[in-house]
């Protein structure tokens, strides 16, 4: 017991000599423990006047652009945590600064880990300062978000020119396949703009979420009415009506780019269109959108965990037969599910393998109750 308990001592001096503020908060919401560094910022150094709190009654998180991060808000830190454990930079505003003091908003990295251990639903919140490497990254998307506006506007005037000189040019057919390789070429590169400005705005939370509770069912149909004729065809349900009714928290916008990406990707790797399959996990109490890409060439390189979340660093990518990555495509697919409170999940591969036939990828969502509206 005396060796126990001095374990314990040397544990908690551990914790509390880190710069990092931690808490872990129970079910209902109230912080169980605190290290010294998170009594210095919310308990005035004492963590009897944190323990036992509700952790709104501590703190408030905005995100990057100033907006609320509500307890409600499947963003929030202590629901994404029922996905898993991940990180992401927000605001964080003391309630209760020091008298005469104006709250400071910092931003911070905030971290979060379920902890299963203990009996109970717990989740380890970590709260950290953005190293100068961050600072330098976010620097850097800056200057994306910058370069991206700046080429889009002649791009799109490139693009105009070399379709209207097709229509009305009638050109042998070397100078013919030249000019719809060029026509190609741009469409690729305004796509690669598009994406890295949708990566910069997702990155430096930016993105304006416009999140609608419905029936899986509706996000799906509305997408299909919006896709072209002509990939109509490419696209194949296997859909059980009683769980494609099933509701859900998301964005019409971020759903339709993400089945875009999905299906001209599949239709770049050689595929013959792409299967969408609604499945649930009861344990999870989640939906899975199980997305097939029929006939696909592809082989994998799988870095880290199956699941693609915000601790694996290393993402997956989808190589062409010729070594061309699609993982741009596949990051953008990713941060959005990510922002909806979903996760992205391909099937397991061995490494360097190449598959032909169906290759699966899920993507699943928390369920939600009917009675009111998603935030």
């Amino acid at each position: 017991m005396t060796q126990l308990r001095q374990s314990l001592g040397l544990l908690r001096v551990a914790f509390d000599a880190t710069g990092e503020a931690m808490l872990i908060v129970d079910s209902e919401r109230h912080v169980r423990w605190v290290n010294q560094t998170a009594a210095d910022l919310w308990g005035a150094g004492l963590s009897l006047r944190v323990i036992g709190k509700p952790l709104e009654a501590l703190l408030r998180l905005r995100h990057l652009d100033q907006r609320l991060l509500a307890l409600s808000d499947p963003h929030h830190p202590l629901n994404q945590a029922r996905l898993g454990e991940g990180q992401t930079s927000l605001l964080v505003q003391p309630i209760s600064p020091p008298a005469g003091d104006q709250p400071d908003v910092l931003q911070r990295m905030v971290s979060w880990r379920p902890i299963s251990e203990m009996g109970g639903v717990f989740t380890l919140l970590i709260f950290r300062d953005l190293e100068p490497l961050e600072k330098s990254l976010q620097q850097q998307r800056a200057f994306i978000n910058t370069l991206a506006h700046e080429l889009r506007t002649p791009l799109a005037i490139l693009t105009g020119s070399l379709r209207r000189l097709d229509r009305k040019s009638q050109l042998v057919a070397p100078l013919d396949r030249a000019l719809n390789d060029a026509i190609d070429e741009t469409k690729r590169m305004a796509a690669l703009v598009d994406n890295l400005l949708l990566l910069s705005e997702l990155d430096t939370d930016h993105f304006h979420w416009n999140l609608k509770r419905a029936p899986l069912r509706q996000f799906l149909d509305q997408w299909l009415h919006k896709i072209e004729p002509d990939r109509l065809s490419k696209v194949s349900f296997q859909l059980d009506e009683s769980l494609s009714s099933c509701w859900i928290d998301l964005d019409q916008v971020a759903v339709s780019r993400i089945l875009d990406t999905l299906l001209e990707n599949s239709l770049l790797l050689g595929s013959e269109g792409i299967t969408l399959q609604v499945s649930e996990s009861i344990p999870l109490r989640s939906v899975d959108l199980v997305v097939f890409l029929n006939g696909a060439d592809l082989a994998f390189n799988y870095e880290g965990d199956e699941a693609m979340n915000h601790s694996n660093s290393d993402e997956k990518k989808l190589v062409l037969g010729d070594g061309r990555d699609c993982s741009l495509g596949m990051s953008v697919v990713k941060n959005l599910v990510e922002g909806m409170g979903g996760l992205m999940v391909w099937n397991k591969a061995d490494n360097g393998t190449r598959a032909t036939g169906s290759v699966k990828m899920t993507l699943r969502f928390p369920l939600v109750s009917p009675d009111r509206e998603g935030s």
